[in-house]
């Protein structure tokens, strides 16, 4: 009976809904331009926040109309390409007193490309659909690396991208992709303590050779969004997200697979209040062989308020909740957008896992940007008092963005700081530690690191991005059977050293250097040549460093990064 209010609830809404759009999928190009062109712009933004990830096309269209010309004439000429990139990206939702260049001067058989950013599309009085080809091809060379041998590395990606809207009230976005791809050797060892491959859910090994990790997978995005009110979007559907203003999330990353999620995003005037429901997966329970029992699930709910309190300052706060193994599913109780999970928590007498959390955003000088991110997995008043308390749980990051370095036109800097102390993000049962399909949900590394991070881009010319990044990480891994905090998987009851002197780095100290180079050419609207070099080394294999090249051709599809 429940579920019929619902859905009734939604199809009467349907009829009073505002113009909507679905999402531009996260990525670091556009993302990256819209950030860029905020600070530039000296204001945050109130269209949409940047912390807050994926955008919504049609608030990118108001934020784009937003710039004024006294902004627009103090771009460089690539930055003034870039935002011309985002008007013919976001076309549809240009406000009318912009004028873009996004018609093709040789559309194919008059339909095919009819503008430069999509295959095709039609619009009319009733809907507007948009559809564009995904094609992701590269190759390379593995280094050897400990008992893995060097090897040839390929991806081979094909498949199709929906989105439009219905009525100009129902928005609808579907991505699908067919996947076959070689593993680095550091991801094959990863993939043997984790059993979860990054950003996908599930991956058939081919000949189950472990080895050599070679993958064929199927991926999707698809979901609903619409407006019962002109200030409250809400989505339904698959989905992913990113928490944050750093390179990485202490905490919610698009790191893990893709989940089921109801999303209400309410923006009014300078203030955003976010709030996710969802359905993740919980592939620590193991099921009979040959049984019809489907994977277990697991739920996550998520509250995130924030505000520009000045043109410069962004706070927030946020709380998140993981749970499951109930009898009912989801907590009902949980559905209440307006109370705190601490409440519902203790009001239900459960043992779920609360998570607290701030985090905040400063522009200065419309060159520089700081940020940071605290998240606070357990609180006792006396024992937080001890340093070395193992249930001392919390992680932090803290950021700064350069840009215009020296005043050299679009050469961009980023250095971030994050860290994660023993035990943060695991819990005493598979259903609510901060995992899904066996992947951490915020950072790669999971608990018990201390990690620096330095990006460098530099954009010489509008279609040209050249990229720089490296890490330096220390992470405590697990020595035998002992568990020394860094496996947020595993029960934080179960093998514990000690409940006192425990310190980030305990167990195996195993440093990692990560950098990556990568050159992009865009060719055509999204269509990109790209040139990478990865050189990796950890204390596993002191003797040793990992070495990968890769050449590929990417096509309306966002470049993932392996940095761990």
């Amino acid at each position: 009976m429940r579920r019929k209010l619902i859905f009734l609830f939604f199809l009467s809404n349907l009829n009073i809904g505002f113009s909507q759009s679905a999402n531009s999928p996260i990525s670091q190009l556009p993302d990256g331009f819209l950030e860029r062109l905020e600070v530039k712009s000296g204001k945050l933004s109130n269209s949409f926040h940047t912390n807050i990830k994926p955008f919504s096309r049609e608030q990118i269209g108001d934020f784009l109309a937003s710039v004024d010309s006294s902004t627009f004439l103090k771009l460089s000429k690539t930055d003034k390409r870039n935002l011309e990139y985002l008007q013919i990206d976001n076309w549809e939702y240009i406000h009318k007193n912009q004028i873009i260049n996004n018609i093709s001067r040789r559309p194919l058989l008059k339909y095919i490309y009819k503008n430069k950013s999509d295959f095709y599309f039609v619009q009319t009085d009733d809907f507007d659909i948009h559809v564009s080809p995904i094609l992701n091809v590269a190759f390379g060379t593995n280094s050897a690396y400990g008992d893995l041998n060097s090897k040839s590395t390929f991806i081979n990606t094909r498949g199709v991208e929906i989105r439009g809207n219905i009525n100009k009230k129902l928005g609808f976005y579907t991505m699908l992709t067919d996947n076959q791809s070689s593993s680095s050797n550091f991801l094959v060892n990863f993939y043997k303590t984790y059993q979860g491959y990054p950003y996908q859910s599930l991956v058939k090994i081919k000949n189950d050779n472990y080895d050599l990790l070679q993958g064929d997978y199927f991926s999707a995005l698809g979901y609903f969004a619409f407006k019962p009110i002109k200030s409250l979007t809400m989505t339904f559907g698959h989905d992913k997200n990113f928490i944050g203003s750093g390179i990485r999330s202490m905490v919610l990353s698009d790191f893990s697979a893709p989940f089921l999620q109801l999303k209400t995003d309410l923006r009014i005037g300078r203030l955003q209040y976010l709030s996710i429901l969802g359905q993740m997966t919980n592939l620590q329970v193991v099921n009979p062989p040959f049984s019809q029992i489907t994977n277990a699930p697991k739920y996550l709910a998520f509250h995130h308020l924030n505000i520009n309190l000045t043109k410069t300052l962004n706070i927030g706060l946020f709380e998140s909740v993981m749970y499951g193994s109930r009898k009912n599913g989801f907590e009902l109780n949980y559905l209440n957008p307006v109370i705190f999970y601490r409440f519902v928590e203790g009001y239900l007498g459960s043992s779920d896992n609360a998570i607290v959390g701030a985090d905040f955003k400063l522009n200065i000088l419309k060159t520089f940007t700081a940020y940071g991110q605290y998240f606070l997995d357990e609180y006792n008043t006396k024992e937080f008092k001890k340093d070395s308390w193992w249930s001392k749980k919390y992680a932090w990051q803290l950021g700064v963005k350069y840009f215009d370095v020296f005043k050299i036109k679009n050469l961009d800097v980023q250095y971030e700081l994050n860290r994660a102390r023993p035990f943060m993000y695991s819990h005493f049962t598979d259903y609510t530690n901060y995992v899904n399909y066996n992947l951490p949900m915020a950072h790669p590394l999971g608990a018990n690191f201390k990690e620096n991070i330095v990006s460098v881009k530099y954009q010489p010319h509008a279609k040209v991005l050249l990229s720089f990044v490296a890490m330096n990480a220390l992470k405590g891994e697990d020595i035998d059977s002992s568990n020394f905090g860094g496996n947020i998987k595993l029960n934080n009851r179960i093998g514990r050293i000690s409940d006192y002197n425990n310190y980030i780095g305990q167990g195996f100290e195993n440093r990692i250097k990560n950098t990556e180079m990568v050159a992009s050419l865009m060719i055509k609207h999204n269509l990109f040549i790209d040139l990478m070099y990865q050189r990796r080394k950890d204390s596993y294999f002191i003797d040793e460093t990992e070495i990968i090249y890769s050449f590929g051709l990417r096509w309306n599809m966002a470049r993932k990064q392996l940095l761990f």
